[in-house]
């Protein structure tokens, strides 16, 4: 496969990202079984557009009854660092009072846009919310979140591909990368 000249290096591979991404969707179905036993359906949203990939990954290998929704929230506008202010664009379209809600989000960074919408959704009635990602990068957190699961925590790069962008575009790699910034000054498309 030849790698896009943005690609600094690969993190994972599209086949690593299935491998822990099925081991993880073991953990949380062992979860619900385990503490939700009257209530067998839970509620995934993922949060569009960079969920994608890491969604129909996790959602195809989940051995649970469960129902999809999307929401749409930004705080990046286009850039490489959030704004810090999230904005609900499309909400979710199911009930989610009295649902247990299970939020799967390609990469926690901040924090500030998970934390804002774990508690629009409790505040909306949700039973419970939990957050699965497929990516942690704890050192940017600016709020005090941690996600439920994590398939893997990174340092401190600037990452593309599987669902991951620069400028809405890179979504498509088949992998997880770190972007070579020095090259983004001047990068025309």
């Amino acid at each position: 496969m030849k790698l896009h000249p943005l690609v600094k290096e690969i993190l994972f591979t599209e086949e690593q990202i299935k491998e822990r991404t099925i081991e993880v969707a073991k953990e949380i179905k062992s979860f619900y079984e385990k503490n939700e036993k009257e209530d067998q359906s839970l509620l995934v949203i993922g949060l569009l557009k960079g969920c994608i990939p890491f969604y129909q990954t996790f959602c195809m290998n989940f051995d649970f009854l469960i129902d999809m929704d999307f929401m749409v929230v930004s705080s990046y506008l286009g850039g490489t660092k959030s704004t810090g202010e999230p904005k609900i664009n499309l909400d979710v379209n199911m009930s989610v009072k009295d649902r247990n809600i299970l939020i799967v989000e390609d990469i926690v960074e901040s924090g500030i846009t998970l934390e804002f919408v774990q508690n629009y959704l409790m505040n909306k009635g949700a039973k419970s919310v939990k957050i699965l990602t497929m990516l942690d990068k704890p050192t940017e957190r600016k709020v005090d979140i941690k996600p439920d699961w994590t398939c893997y925590t990174i340092p401190k790069h600037f990452v593309i591909g599987y669902g991951l962008d620069y400028q809405e575009k890179l979504r498509n790699l088949p992998y997880v990368a770190v972007c070579d910034t020095d090259k983004l000054a001047d990068w025309k498309w």
